[in-house]
């Protein structure tokens, strides 16, 4: 009989126990680290947190398994981590007067700043701990528009129709490395007329190439010309043949060539140049042919009295 009340006295402790926990408890309700930012750029974390019953013993802010900030009420610290610095006066000045939640704030992140952030808080009476997490990525954005050349002995303003034309197009380095989308006329090209090479590391930094090569034909020109534009975007968003963009949402950047046709030959230039459909005579003598002519005029001519 007194095993069996040990065990119910047992039994009773530990449902006392769970309830009491599940009665004084703390929680994360939500972590805020944005999801892709522009290295150098400010980023603002928030840990918002609710206390159930027990008060904040100690909130910790990670960076992966390296701890860079806690806050002990009232004393707050930062340690030193790498690509993580900590605004220390912008940090303190959020905070001020703030429960429930606490901001911290790093300036100018680079790549090695990406990472797993994650919150962290233990409750003072029961010492129970809770955290949360999320993945912060940080590119590094082409400085400048991409760039576009023309291969050896293409004239830009000066194109046949007919003619084979090949352009190539370099972006500036970035991480990660920019995609190179190419339009013509505003129209984006098909995948047979480009060829992209393989991304150049240096430094995590990517350098990529893409070429575009098609026939010229006349029916492309409009306004006189043919609009050719290399985007190298980064980000999420479809790429786009509109001018410099910077949002996060599709970042951006273009370049645009215009080829001009070569001019329509003249009447003289398809003379001389034996151009013409019925031109079978060497340019000298297409030349005394004209002079003859020009002397038996001046000879048909009536002489004064």
């Amino acid at each position: 009989m007194v095993k069996g009340g040990m065990k119910k006295h047992t039994s009773s402790l530990l449902l006392v126990a769970i309830l009491l926990q599940a009665a004084t408890s703390i929680r994360v309700e939500r972590v805020v680290v944005p999801p892709v930012v522009l290295a150098g750029r400010r980023v603002v974390l928030e840990c918002q947190y609710r206390e159930e019953g027990d008060k904040l013993y100690s909130l910790k802010w990670w960076r992966g398994d390296d701890q860079f900030y806690q806050y002990v009420p009232p004393t707050r610290n930062h340690f030193p981590v790498t690509g993580v610095v900590v605004n220390w006066t912008a940090t303190s000045n959020l905070n001020s007067g703030h429960s429930g939640q606490e901001v911290v704030v790093l300036e100018r992140v680079g790549l090695d700043t990406a990472g797993v952030y994650k919150c962290e808080v233990m409750a003072d009476a029961s010492f129970q701990t809770e955290f949360r997490e999320a993945n912060m990525t940080v590119i590094y954005a082409p400085e400048g528009p991409p760039s576009i050349y023309a291969a050896p002995g293409i004239n830009l303003h000066n194109i046949s129709v007919g003619q084979r034309v090949a352009l190539t197009c370099t972006a500036p380095p970035a991480s990660p490395p920019p995609t190179l989308t190419w339009f013509i006329n505003g129209r984006r090209v098909d995948s047979s007329m480009v060829t992209s090479s393989s991304p150049v590391f240096q430094r995590h930094l990517a350098r990529v190439t893409s070429q575009l090569t098609f026939t010229f034909s006349r029916p492309q020109v409009t306004s006189g010309a043919l609009s050719v534009t290399c985007v190298a975007s980064q980000g999420g968003g479809a790429p786009s043949p509109l001018p410099h963009q910077t949002d996060l949402a599709g970042y951006r950047q273009s370049a645009t060539l215009h080829l001009k046709p070569t001019p329509p030959p003249s009447f003289w230039d398809r003379i001389f140049s034996g151009s013409s459909p019925n031109a079978s005579l060497p340019h000298h003598h297409l030349l005394l042919l004209l002079l003859l002519l020009l002397l038996h005029s001046c000879l048909a001519l009536p002489h004064p009295a």
